[in-house]
């Protein structure tokens, strides 16, 4: 897949105007600025990489791309650690292709894909292709004849609460006092047909799964936060599509409704919510430049997108599912700026937007589908016996200057949200921020070194000592995925279906490399 990056030459002015007062949240910009900067300028000299690559020598192609990597990455200028970033302001040329924010389709990242490599089949025998897909197909999520609800003021205020302290802190797409307005209402006049009564059920429906113990769920009985779901829904499926009003409701109970079946473990359902999300905000956002809205409106479509952006991202990575097409704007869409949200989830929310596009960079780079003249393809080394060692230089340094922008994402985090790296339990009482963005780290260095250990598997006993001593970086990244995700895989969590999947995938790559 090849993507030509357009020259953006001049900012708009609401980027240009996006001055924070806050400095914490103005630190935190500017290094994830830096971070950007250099993410992109390393994805350009990728491409040049490639593109050298047909014209000359393999030879000459490696040694250049290496002194061309040094030079640009020493040429950073300091000034931009503390500029703020806005994504339209970053300018490339426009005759190199910068690989794009997206997870490519039938790329070859997923639990899934692994199952069907020859290394692993010899290991956990034969499975199809789309097993996961067909496992939770295969389980249909009833849908009882909406019945009258009642709603207890007393015990949905208790829910609203949980909800703000669960899912609104890693998706803080609702402004809290405008929703406890709407909400005030909702108790007055009761559940309706309008969209705020819907999005008042799925904050309600959040609720009720956050605030259900684990040990009191059994299989076959009606998921926690059902009865308001069931209340929501015709009216979700109606306006998505009958209405192109750029009433925000309707988004943002779409992207909820989403994290609630994440929640409940149905990512078929999580994916087809935010599937109508997605396609509704971007028909907003295709009229934002003809619609004049509040600094409070554009934070809150900012807010949308990269929530959007990030569950759209997850389901993508394990299921082969269709694309929104709202990733293809992630460069192009600012940050929000979090200005009234605490430090530490301002922080989490920006740094985990960070490094989900980085993953998604690696995924187009490293695991792309029908690369077949990529001499450092991770498909290739699936199927080739034999490593020369022009290509296993290519392989490392590819590798290695994006864990190199790996490192940069971890360090650029506040020390007080820094998550640390080792497998020992989280006490802040921001752990469950930190636990996810440091399950994040381990799940991109595995994806990156991965390819070294498929490889030592497939030649078992003749792998050089270099290819080996990547290969126990991936060994020890899936090790500590599985340490790390036990505490979030205990409790109910918008990441449990993800993370299972990934866990059975790194314990799969444990095995084989014990093996």
């Amino acid at each position: 897949m090849s993507f030509t990056r357009k020259r953006v030459p001049v900012a708009c002015s609401f980027c240009r105007s996006r001055i924070d007062t806050s400095g914490g949240t103005r630190e935190i910009l500017g290094k994830l600025n830096n971070i950007e900067r250099i993410l992109q300028d390393h994805s350009s000299l990728i491409s040049d990489i490639r593109k050298e690559d047909n014209r000359a020598s393999s030879n000459d192609y490696i040694r250049s791309s290496s002194d061309n990597t040094i030079s640009h990455a020493a040429g950073i200028p300091s000034n931009t650690r503390a500029s703020s970033w806005t994504l339209a302001e970053i300018q490339h040329d426009s005759d190199i292709n910068v690989p794009p924010l997206t997870i490519p389709p039938e790329h070859k990242t997923s639990s899934s894909y692994l199952l069907g490599l020859p290394e692993v089949k010899s290991l956990v025998g034969e499975y199809p292709a789309d097993l996961f897909f067909r496992l939770e197909s295969k389980d249909p999520l009833s849908f009882e004849t909406q019945q009258p609800i009642h709603i207890d003021q007393s015990h949905a205020t208790d829910l609203v609460n949980s909800f703000f302290l669960s899912a609104h802190q890693h998706h803080p797409i609702l402004d809290q006092s405008e929703f406890w307005d709407t909400f005030s209402r909702f108790i007055e006049s009761g559940p309706d047909s309008s969209i705020e009564s819907a999005l008042c059920m799925v904050v309600l429906a959040i609720g009720e799964v956050t605030l259900t113990p684990v040990e009191s769920l059994s299989l076959g009985s009606s998921p926690p936060g059902m009865q308001y779901i069931q209340h929501a829904m015709p009216t979700l499926l109606f306006q998505s599509s009958w209405s192109f009003s750029l009433n925000l409701a309707l988004p943002q109970a779409l992207v909820l409704s989403s994290i609630y079946f994440a929640y409940i473990v149905r990512p078929l359902q999580s994916w087809r919510m935010i599937y109508s999300a997605a396609t509704i905000l971007q028909i907003q956002l295709s009229r934002h430049a003809s619609y004049q809205r509040t600094p409070q409106q554009r934070e809150s479509i900012i807010r949308l997108f990269w929530s959007c952006f990030l569950v759209e991202c997850d389901r993508l990575a394990e299921l082969e599912l269709p694309r929104s097409g709202l990733q293809q704007l992630a460069d192009t869409i600012s940050l929000p700026e979090c200005t009234n949200l605490d430090i530490v989830h301002s922080t989490s929310f920006l740094a985990e937007i960070s490094v989900r596009k980085l993953l998604n960079r690696i995924h187009n780079l490293l695991y792309q589908s029908g690369e077949k003249d990529s001499t450092f393809s991770s498909t290739s080394l699936t199927v080739r016996n034999d490593f020369g060692p022009v290509d296993l230089s290519a392989l490392q340094s590819f590798c290695d200057e994006l864990h190199t922008q790996l490192e940069l994402w971890h360090s650029s985090i506040p020390d007080n949200v820094r998550p640390r790296l080792d497998t020992e339990p989280l006490t802040t009482n921001s752990n469950d921020r930190q636990s996810i963005l440091r399950i994040r780290y381990f799940a991109a260095r595995h994806i990156l070194y991965r390819p070294f250990l498929l490889q030592v598997i497939n030649n078992y006993g003749t792998s050089p000592s270099e290819l080996i001593d990547r290969a126990c970086i991936c060994i020890e990244s899936c090790r500590k995925y599985i340490h790390s995700t036990t505490s979030i895989l205990a409790k109910q969590s918008q990441y449990t279906w993800t993370f299972s999947v990934s866990y059975v995938e790194k314990t799969k790559m444990l095995v084989g490399g014990a093996g």
